[in-house]
Order: C-alpha cells, then sequence, then structure tokens
C-alpha cells in the first residue's frame, strides 16, 4: 500500500462518516485502484451492463452513475441542483448537510449545493465504507439521511443489508419534502417508520403527515400514475395515489426468509469472486442481475439446492418460475384497477351513493395501488423481478390488493 494513500485516507477517514467532509479527487480514485484493483473495476464493469435498462433512463446503473450526474450537474449550473436528489447516491451529501444544516431538507435546488459535487463523488467507495485502510470492516450506511430519516429500520438491518438500503428505500417523500418538507419532519420528529415499515404503516404516517401541497394526496396536486402503481387520478373527483410505495427493497425485505437467514443483499449481489490467478475478491457490480452472475447462482444453491434445483441453470429457472407467477398477480391487479377505475369515476358522477361510501371506494382504490407499487420495486424495474427480497410478502401485499378491489367493485356494484 503506497504512503500517499495512507496520508489521504487517515486524513479522511478518521472521523466518523456522518461529519466527515468529504473531498475525493481523480488523484483519491487512482489511489482506490492501485490498491483495491480488483474491486475497482468490477465496479467500472458494471458500465456495460443491460440487466437493469427498462426506463427512459437507459443506463442509470450504478457503474456509470457519475457520467450521468454530470450532466444533471452541467443542466443545473444556474437554478442549481435539489441536495436531496443526491441525498442517497453520494456521501458527499454529508459535508453539504454538515456546511448548510437542516435547510437542506426543504425540497429547493441551489447552485452551492451543486458547486459541492463532481462526478467523481457518485457510488465512490465513501460511499459504503467509512474507513478505507479496513474496508472489509467498515461496511455500512455511510450517507447520513437514512440514518435521520430511518432510525427505527437502520438501527436493525446488519451492514450489509444497510449499505445498500442507504438508497434502496421508501424514504423519499419525507427526505425530498414530496408529502412534508424534510425539515419539517426532522423538527418534529415525523419519522416514516414510527409504526413499522409495512405498506399499511407507511400509509399511516403518509396520511397523518402530508401537507395539502403534499404530492399525490388527496387535496393537493395529484401526479398520473406510474407504471409501478399503476392506477388512474382524477384531480376533480378526488381519485388519489398515497405519495408512493416506490423503491422499498429495504422495507419488504423485513421479515421475509433471507432476512431470518441473515442472507443480506451483498451476499447474492456481491458474490465472492477468484481473478485467473485464483486470488479472492468480492464483485462490485452490484448492477449486474443475480440471474446473470454464476457466482450469485452457486451462492444460492446452498440453499435452494435439492432434488428438481441440481445446478446453475436449475436455480436460474427456480428464480425465474418465482418471478414469473409473482409477475402474473402483478398483472391481476392492475387489471383489477383497471375495472375499478370507470366504476368509481361513474359513482361519484352519479352521486348516488353515500360520501362515506365514495370516500371509502377512493381509499381502497389508493391502497391497493400503494400495495402494487410496494411490491413492483424501482420504476425501472419489471414486474415479479424483485420477487427473492421477500416471496412470501410479496404475493401477501397483492394478494390484499386485489381482494380490496374486489371489494370496491362490489360496493360500487350493490350500492
Amino acid at each position: 500500500m503506497n504512503k500517499k494513500f495512507l496520508a489521504i485516507v487517515s486524513s479522511l477517514f478518521l472521523a466518523n462518516s456522518v461529519t466527515t467532509t468529504l473531498t475525493a479527487s481523480a488523484q483519491e480514485a487512482k489511489d482506490w485502484k492501485e490498491v483495491y484493483p480488483l474491486e475497482y473495476y468490477s465496479v467500472l464493469a458494471g458500465m456495460n451492463d443491460i440487466d437493469d435498462l427498462h426506463d427512459k433512463n437507459f443506463g442509470y446503473s450504478h457503474g456509470n452513475m457519475a457520467i450521468n450526474m454530470q450532466k444533471s450537474i452541467a443542466n443545473s449550473k444556474t437554478k442549481g441542483l435539489n441536495a436531496t436528489c443526491f441525498s442517497c447516491k453520494t456521501a458527499t451529501f454529508n459535508a453539504i448537510y454538515k456546511k448548510y444544516g437542516d435547510k437542506v431538507f426543504l425540497g429547493q435546488p441551489s447552485p452551492e449545493y451543486t458547486g459541492m459535487l463532481k462526478p467523481i463523488d457518485f457510488w465512490s467507495c465513501e460511499t459504503c465504507h467509512e474507513d478505507m485502510k479496513n474496508p472489509k470492516a467498515s461496511v455500512g450506511a455511510q450517507i447520513m439521511s437514512p440514518k435521520l430519516f430511518g432510525k427505527e429500520l437502520f438501527d436493525k438491518l446488519p451492514a450489509k443489508v444497510a449499505v445498500c438500503a442507504q438508497c434502496h428505500n421508501n424514504l423519499a417523500p419525507w427526505s425530498d419534502s414530496r408529502i412534508i418538507t424534510g425539515m419539517t419532519a426532522l423538527k418534529e420528529n415525523k419519522t416514516p417508520y414510527r409504526y413499522g415499515w409495512d405498506p399499511d404503516s407507511m400509509i399511516k404516517a403518509t396520511f397523518e403527515d402530508a401537507l395539502p401541497t403534499g404530492v399525490r394526496f388527496p387535496t393537493a396536486k395529484i401526479y398520473s400514475s406510474s407504471p409501478a402503481s399503476h392506477a388512474k387520478t382524477d384531480k376533480e373527483l378526488g381519485i388519489y395515489l398515497i405519495a408512493n410505495g416506490n423503491h422499498a427493497d429495504a422495507e419488504l425485505y423485513m421479515g421475509g426468509i433471507h432476512q431470518k437467514l441473515n442472507v443480506g443483499c451483498a451476499d447474492c449481489h456481491m458474490p465472492m469472486l477468484q481473478d485467473r490467478m485464483g486470488n479472492p475478491y468480492r464483485s462490485h457490480n452490484s448492477s449486474k442481475s443475480v440471474l446473470n452472475s454464476r457466482a450469485s447462482m452457486e451462492y444460492c444453491l446452498t440453499c435452494h439446492k435439492n432434488d428438481e434445483v441440481k445446478n446453475v441453470g436449475d436455480m436460474v429457472k427456480f428464480v425465474k418460475d418465482a418471478q414469473g407467477r409473482l409477475a402474473e398477480r402483478d398483472k391481476a391487479v392492475a387489471e383489477k384497477l383497471d375495472e375499478t377505475f370507470p366504476l368509481l369515476k361513474t359513482a361519484i358522477e352519479a352521486k348516488k351513493l353515500s360520501p362515506e361510501i365514495l370516500d371509502q371506494a377512493r381509499l381502497n382504490y389508493a391502497m391497493a395501488a400503494y400495495y402494487k407499487e410496494y411490491v413492483y420495486g424501482n420504476r425501472g424495474a419489471t414486474p415479479g423481478k424483485k420477487v427473492a427480497h421477500n416471496p412470501t410478502y410479496a404475493q401477501k401485499y397483492l394478494d390484499k390488493a386485489c381482494k380490496l378491489l374486489e371489494e370496491t367493485q362490489q360496493m360500487l356494484k350493490t350500492n
């Protein structure tokens, strides 16, 4: 390990990661490359992955995040960026928060924030490691935003899960001021997980916290749906969506079989590999689908191997079959949402049902859409893709959505 690298990391990482001012530079990246070449180049390998390129972003994977964020920074020199937009993309956010305090959670863009960012900052070593002199022992959630807003959950997560969960969570409606300003949430201790992290608990907290100007809330600016929630909205008729259940990977993981077995994100998405000389290292290409990684499938086989699942090919089929089943259930919810909307619209316009019944029907419709989005994952995903995060709960929430919509249809047809 060269002396220059040791001097740099000593100054950067001896302090706690929440308060350390991170100043990554090209030279420091070069040092990381020299000391941890296998891990370093496996990150760059993710730039060519097409596993997660299902939406218009086409390439917002970990490996090429710096390129895409560089475009965002270049296009925001005047107005600036909303600090919370990158509060789950770079540990440099910690330095910005240290300088500007809670006002970064007002959801307002500023060129001052933009000026503190460089492309190399995004998804750098400091995002996941507190101490680059001892990276393996210092893995964890380094970005402070989830610690501020999600302590109830993050205190329960092992490091190998928290390190991914710091970005893959559903804290955004609070931290980026979609339903309430993040500054107010912190001041009044309105934490998203105060009732739990299942959909019903998140919905309850959302309804209590949302301001009239909150996004996708009954009396507010109401957006049309994403493919994830699928549901339609109508502001005049009061048909709405509830904040959103998007990107709830950490929340869905809790209580599942993999959590109970202490199988974390990194175990499957960042498997151990060997170079051509037999040297072991952990892959840092976490953008790659586990279904396209032999090492990931072999890791899964350590538990799933049986009379029917005997090899990597069988394991891939096992996962794809599970994804297919969940995708079919997702499709069933989408179809029921399509069936329910015109019934709800007609009933509201007819004004024959009581306000109480119509309000319950609106709520049922919005909750079903939330359940669907919660299971779906991020909006660039494919229905059923994330079934392995929690197969039992994923099926459970989609079943709840279907049942809720069936009850709503019956309510609207018979009253």
